[in-house]
């Protein structure tokens, strides 16, 4: 998604991000998740355009650049596929987003069920070893509390 200044957030948005902010996804590379190590140049004559072709000169492998994003798999362009996530956030329903967009309704199922996906990935990856100082139980304890005053 894009950020209040227009610049591209997780290779969602309209600019292909710059070649340093990018790093291998191959699994067995060892530069896998070093950005800005200079490893990644542009494969011309691929990817017909609407994408870059990545290639690694530690791996000597190439992927898309859209590896790795919610993106990946799809052919939907990036500006349809922002505008459906715009309007999912927003709580429109999927025949209406559908509508909106001009998408396909199992088009932007696809879109929602792929960024859900993404999203659980990414959390799962980015949050660990939490030092939780408080937890509330609000809700639960009104559950319990009513629970006993019935009985």
């Amino acid at each position: 998604m894009q950020t209040d200044n227009g610049t591209s957030v997780g290779g969602f948005g309209m600019q292909p991000r710059p070649l340093d902010e990018l790093c291998c996804v191959n699994p067995s590379c060892p530069d896998r998740g070093v950005v800005n190590h200079g490893n990644l140049s542009v494969r011309a004559g691929k990817g017909r355009g609407r994408w870059r072709i990545l290639r690694c000169s530690s791996c000597h492998r190439e992927c898309s650049e859209r590896k790795g994003t919610a993106l990946w798999g799809t052919r939907m362009s990036p500006e349809k596929a922002l505008a459906i996530a715009d309007h999912l956030k927003e709580g429109c329903g999927i025949r209406k987003t559908a509508r909106l967009v001009g998408a396909s309704k199992d088009g932007v199922t696809s879109i929602a069920v792929r960024l859900g996906l993404h999203a659980f990935a990414l959390h799962d990856a980015r949050v660990r070893a939490l030092d939780v100082q408080e937890v509330q139980f609000d809700e639960k304890w009104a559950f319990v509390g009513k629970k006993r005053e019935e009985l």
